[in-house]
C-alpha cells in the first residue's frame, strides 16, 4: 500500500478509508459502487473546499469524456447513502453553475492506528481468519475490522442467493430504465441504440409500465458500469444494460436486468441470430423483458408486442440508420436519416414506422429552421397519412400529424383531435403530453397546458426538454422569476443545454437584464453559431437595450445570411419592431405568413410584440391565425 493510502477520515459517524475502497458506519460497510466511491475519496480529501464540476469529472473519470449528469447521478447516491446519520443531508452542498463541496468536519487519521469498529473484541474462528487471507484483507486492519468485513461479505452473499429464490415470487416492476448497450464496434452503434430506442417505444405501450424515454436514459451513455447510480437518479426498479456484437452475419446480444433496490442482478439473457432475423430480435428483448418483469397486459396488447415492424431485414436495418441520423438534428444528419427512411420503404412498401419517421424528419428540417415551413412541412402530410393508412394505431404517427395541423395548418380542432388520439394510444408517452401541452398554451389554455407539461414531467423527470418546456411555460405567463429560477435547475443538470440557454435569455430580457441576456445568447450562440433564431435574440435585444447601432448590425448580419441560407422573416420583423421601424415589422411579418412560419402561432402570447398590438394592422394578423375561442 502506498504511503498516502494509510489516510483515514472520520467525520459524523462515518469512517472513509480509501486505500481499502471501505465506508464504514459505526464499523459497519456501507455499499458503495466504484464511481461514486472516488467521488466521496475526493470530496473528503478537500473537505471546505470548492472543487469544479470539471475538476471531479477529471479525478472521477480520468482519461474519459463524460457528460455532467454522471456527476449528479453520484452526488445524489451519495447523498442517499449519507442521509442515513443525522444532520448529514446537507454534507455535500451544491454551488450552482459551479460544482460541490464537502461541509462536514473530518478528522484525517492514519490505518494502522485508527479504530474502525465498536470496541468489543471479537474472537475469530481459524475459518474466518483464513478467510480473511484468501479475502486479500490486509494486516493493518485489526481482527473485530477483519470480523465486520466478512460478516459483510456473509450478508452480500447471502442477499446473492435470497435474491436467485425471491425472483419467482416479487412483485412486478412497475418502472425500468433501458440504459444504451454497448459495442463491440462503433459501425455496430446504429444496430444497438434502434434497438433499445424500438424496446422502449413498444413497453411505452403497456400501462402498468413506467418506462423511461430514450432522451433521458441515454444522458447515462457513460454509467453503464454504474446501472444502479443511475437506476436511483432516473427514479425507477429496475434498468435493463446490454452488449451487442457483430461477427460476419451473426449478431451477439446479452441482456441483463438489474433491481435498482437490491443491487442485484435478477435477470439475463443471450441471443443469438442472423442479420436477416434482426426485426424479430426486436420483439423478442420486448416480450422476454415484459415476461421477467412480470408485466401484465390484455391480450390486444400482447397482439400489439407481437407484430414486428417489418419483416424485410434491410429495412430494419435502413430505419435504424435513419433514426440514429435523426437523433443528432443536425441539418446534414436529417438529410442523412430522410434518405435512410426513404430506402426502408423502397424496401417494404407497408413500413407504417418508416413513413411516419420520413414525416418528423421533415417536418424536424422546417421546425429547427433549416429550411422553410412551406418546403417541408407540406411534404412530410402525406408522410403521415400513409402511416396512418397502414396501421390506424400508430401513435407516432397521429403524433406527426398533429404537429402538422398545429404548426403549419393552424388548424386547431384538427390538431387537437390528433393529440388526443396519440395519448390515448400511448397515454405513458410523455413527448405526446409534452408537444399538447405546447399546442394547448398556444390555443389559450394556459391553465390546462401547465397540467399537461407537468403530466409529461412526472413521467420523464429528468428530461432536459421537459424541464426546459416548463420555464418556458412559465415565461408565457408572464412569470419571469419563475421562468429564470426553473431554467437554472436545468443549466444544473447540463450547462451546455442550449434551448435552457434561449429561453433563460428571452426571461431576463423581459426583466430588462439586457446584459445576462445578451451573456446567455452568446453561450448558446457558440453551440449554434447562424442559428438565425439566435441572431434574432441577439438584435432584439441590442435594440430594446437602446444600443440602435448593433442592432442595426445583426440586421445586416441576417441579410447577409438570408444569402446562404434560410432566415426567418419572423426574426428580422422582430428586430425592426424592436427598434421601432413599426412599417418595416409588418411588412416582413407579411412575408412571415407567406413563409408559413411555425413560429407565428406565438404571436398572440410573444411578449417581444409589445410595441405593435396596439396598431389596427396587428389585429387583422391575428385574425389570420384563427386562434380557437
Amino acid at each position: 500500500m502506498k504511503p498516502h493510502e494509510h489516510a483515514v477520515f472520520r467525520f459524523g459517524e462515518f469512517v472513509l478509508v480509501p486505500g481499502e475502497r471501505l465506508l464504514l458506519r459505526d464499523g459497519k460497510p456501507l455499499a458503495l459502487t466504484g464511481k461514486a466511491f472516488d467521488l466521496l475519496a475526493t470530496l473528503v480529501r478537500q473537505a471546505g473546499h470548492l472543487l469544479t464540476k470539471d475538476e471531479l469529472l477529471h479525478a472521477v473519470w480520468p482519461d474519459v469524456v463524460v457528460e455532467e449528469v454522471n456527476l449528479s447521478v453520484n452526488v445524489s447516491a451519495l447523498r442517499k447513502v449519507l442521509a442515513t446519520a443525522p444532520g448529514a443531508v446537507e454534507w455535500i452542498e451544491t454551488v450552482p453553475r459551479q460544482g460541490y463541496r464537502f461541509n462536514a468536519a473530518v478528522q484525517v487519521g492514519d490505518l494502522a492506528t485508527t479504530q474502525l469498529t465498536p470496541s468489543a473484541e471479537i474472537a475469530l474462528s481459524p475459518v474466518v481468519e483464513g478467510a480473511s487471507r484468501a479475502a486479500g484483507v490486509p494486516p493493518q486492519l485489526s481482527r473485530r475490522s477483519v470480523a465486520w468485513l466478512l460478516g459483510g461479505l456473509s450478508a452480500a452473499a447471502v442477499a446473492v442467493i435470497a435474491g436467485a429464490r425471491w425472483l419467482g415470487g416479487r412483485a412486478p416492476y412497475r418502472s425500468v430504465a433501458l440504459l444504451p448497450f454497448t459495442v463491440d464496434a462503433a459501425p455496430n452503434t446504429y444496430l444497438a441504440e434502434g434497438l433499445v430506442e424500438g424496446v422502449i417505444n413498444g413497453l411505452t405501450r403497456l400501462p402498468a409500465l413506467r418506462v423511461t424515454p430514450r432522451a433521458s436514459a441515454f444522458r447515462f451513455k457513460d454509467a453503464i458500469e454504474d446501472p444502479v447510480a443511475a437506476g436511483r437518479a432516473l427514479d425507477v426498479a429496475a434498468v435493463v444494460t446490454g452488449s451487442l456484437s457483430q461477427r460476419g452475419d451473426a449478431i451477439w446480444l446479452q441482456v441483463e436486468l438489474v433491481d435498482v433496490a437490491r443491487n442485484a442482478q435478477v435477470w439475463s439473457t443471450a441471443y443469438q441470430v442472423a442479420a436477416a432475423d434482426l426485426p424479430q430480435l426486436e420483439m423478442r428483448v420486448m416480450r422476454d423483458l415484459a415476461a421477467a418483469m412480470q408485466v401484465q397486459w390484455a391480450d390486444a396488447r400482447r397482439a400489439d408486442l407481437a407484430r414486428q415492424p417489418t419483416p424485410h431485414a434491410q429495412a430494419y436495418q435502413a430505419y435504424l440508420q435513419g433514426r440514429y441520423l435523426w437523433n443528432q438534428r443536425s441539418e446534414t444528419s436529417l438529410q442523412g436519416a430522410i434518405a435512410q427512411f426513404r430506402r426502408a420503404i423502397d424496401l417494404d412498401t407497408r413500413f407504417a414506422l418508416a413513413y411516419a419517421a420520413l414525416a418528423d424528419a421533415h417536418t424536424t428540417l422546417g421546425y429547427l429552421g433549416y429550411f422553410t415551413p412551406v418546403s417541408t412541412f407540406p411534404i412530410a402530410r402525406p408522410y403521415a397519412l400513409k402511416a396512418l393508412e397502414l396501421d390506424p394505431s400508430l401513435a407516432q404517427a397521429h403524433a406527426a400529424l398533429a404537429y402538422i395541423k398545429f404548426y403549419f395548418d393552424w388548424d386547431w380542432e384538427g390538431a387537437r383531435q390528433e393529440f388526443a388520439r396519440a395519448i390515448e394510444l400511448n397515454p405513458n408517452d410523455p413527448v405526446s403530453h409534452q408537444w399538447y401541452a405546447v399546442y394547448l398554451l398556444a390555443s389559450g389554455q394556459p391553465g390546462r397546458a401547465f397540467d399537461e407539461v407537468q403530466l409529461a414531467h412526472r413521467l420523464d423527470p429528468l428530461s432536459l426538454a421537459i424541464n426546459t418546456d416548463i420555464g418556458f411555460h412559465h415565461y408565457y405567463n408572464g412569470r419571469y422569476q419563475e421562468a429564470v429560477s426553473q431554467l437554472q435547475s436545468v443549466l444544473a443538470m447540463k450547462s451546455d443545454f442550449l434551448l435552457a440557454h434561449l429561453w433563460l435569455a428571452r426571461a431576463l430580457l423581459e426583466m430588462r437584464r439586457f446584459d445576462a441576456a445578451l451573456a446567455e445568447t452568446a453561450v448558446a450562440e457558440s453551440k449554434a453559431r447562424d442559428w438565425s433564431v439566435l441572431v434574432t435574440a441577439r438584435g432584439f435585444t441590442y435594440a430594446v437595450a437602446g444600443r440602435p447601432n448593433e442592432a442595426q448590425a445583426v440586421l445586416r448580419e441576417m441579410d447577409a445570411l438570408a444569402r446562404q441560407r434560410f432566415v426567418t422573416s419572423y426574426g428580422i420583423a422582430l428586430v425592426h419592431a424592436g427598434l421601432g421601424h413599426k412599417d418595416e415589422a409588418f411588412s416582413w411579418l407579411d412575408r412571415a405568413f407567406e413563409e408559413r412560419s411555425h413560429w407565428l402561432v406565438w404571436l398572440r402570447l410573444d411578449p417581444r410584440w409589445k410595441s405593435l398590438r396596439d396598431d389596427p394592422r396587428f389585429a387583422t394578423l391575428i385574425e389570420k391565425i384563427k386562434y380557437p375561442a
